[in-house]
């Protein structure tokens, strides 16, 4: 039993960073699991966590074999957290009763049990699983938990140039950083969520050239614009805090210091509260609506998902 636990212990160890097995640093791998694993300690609801770890390229984690269930649970004993429960990617959303992982693994293949007295189905409306002392329960989806999220080791994933497997980003000379073009339209701060999570923040525009490569890079992707986004802006990293006049980036400066305040004909004209930044095809800014869609492009350093 005593050798058994031990090498129980030896197949669960994490490592921060494994030889040829990059992912992003704030993820750890697991060498049980051939994948990396991050604990979320923010609670959120379960589509919010959902959304996080999809935004950052991996999955909401599930016990949906004995070898994900052994590596999940070492993990957050590991984190030392004070919570009782974490979500899972166990959910069903789709059909009430019918609980199955993100992957699409029904719930009867996984190596789990529920905790006593579970699942209650507490007024007909608890279709999320959450893992509490190794065993399940069944909570409303919009209650918030920690979570975890997942990247399983595929074969196909490199690290860039750019510093992230994500092969969207491209690398630009000018500027030595690396822009992706997002052609589905989020607000303001669903965009800024995005970007966070990919490593990366809303493009700053810091020179009339990087304002130019912003607007090459709008043309191009121009096209791609879903059908019922507003393709007459982009948003950008800037906004007034609410406070009309005080124009600053992401960063904290104003948009003068950082090197770009070209606005449009008519511009800022805070049109109904337009307290968000965005930019016209001609490369001029525009104030936006911060609650509107409309597409953005990230930014990010090579080195933003690299070990600090």
């Amino acid at each position: 039993m005593i050798l058994q636990k031990y090498l129980f212990t030896l197949l669960i160890i994490f490592a921060c960073s494994v030889a040829g097995k990059q992912f992003r640093f704030d993820y750890d791998y697991s060498e049980y699991a051939d994948g990396w694993f991050k604990l979320h300690l923010i609670p959120a609801t379960w589509h919010d966590a959902w959304l996080r770890c999809d935004l950052e390229g991996s999955i909401l984690a599930s016990p949906i074999n004995y070898q994900m269930k052994v590596a999940m649970d070492s993990y957050w004993e590991a984190k030392k957290t004070n919570d009782c429960a974490y979500y899972t990617g166990i959910n069903a959303l789709f059909s009430h009763g019918d609980y199955f992982s993100v992957e699409g693994v029904p719930l009867p293949r996984m190596p789990v049990k529920w905790a006593p007295g579970e699942p209650d189905n507490f007024n007909n409306n608890e279709d999320c699983i959450v893992l509490t002392n190794g065993t399940i329960a069944d909570v409303n989806c919009s209650e918030i938990f920690p979570y975890m999220c997942f990247k399983k080791n595929t074969k196909d994933i490199i690290m860039t140039s750019c510093g992230t497997v994500d092969k969207e980003y491209k690398m630009e000379s000018l500027t030595g950083n690396c822009y992706k073009f997002h052609p589905v339209g989020k607000s303001w701060k669903r965009a800024f969520m995005t970007c966070a999570a990919e490593g990366s923040y809303l493009s700053v525009v810091n020179s009339p050239q990087e304002a130019l490569l912003l607007k090459k890079i709008y043309d191009a992707n121009y096209p791609k614009i879903r059908p019922g986004t507003n393709k007459d802006v982009i948003i950008i990293g800037m906004h007034d805090w609410n406070e009309h006049g005080v124009w600053r980036t992401i960063h904290g400066s104003t948009i003068e210091e950082e090197g770009y305040a070209d606005w449009a004909q008519g511009q800022p004209d805070n049109s109904s509260g337009q307290y968000c930044g965005a930019m016209f095809r001609t490369g001029k800014l525009d104030d936006y609506w911060c609650q509107s869609t409309a597409p953005f492009i990230c930014e990010k350093s090579p080195d933003s998902l690299l070990e600090p």
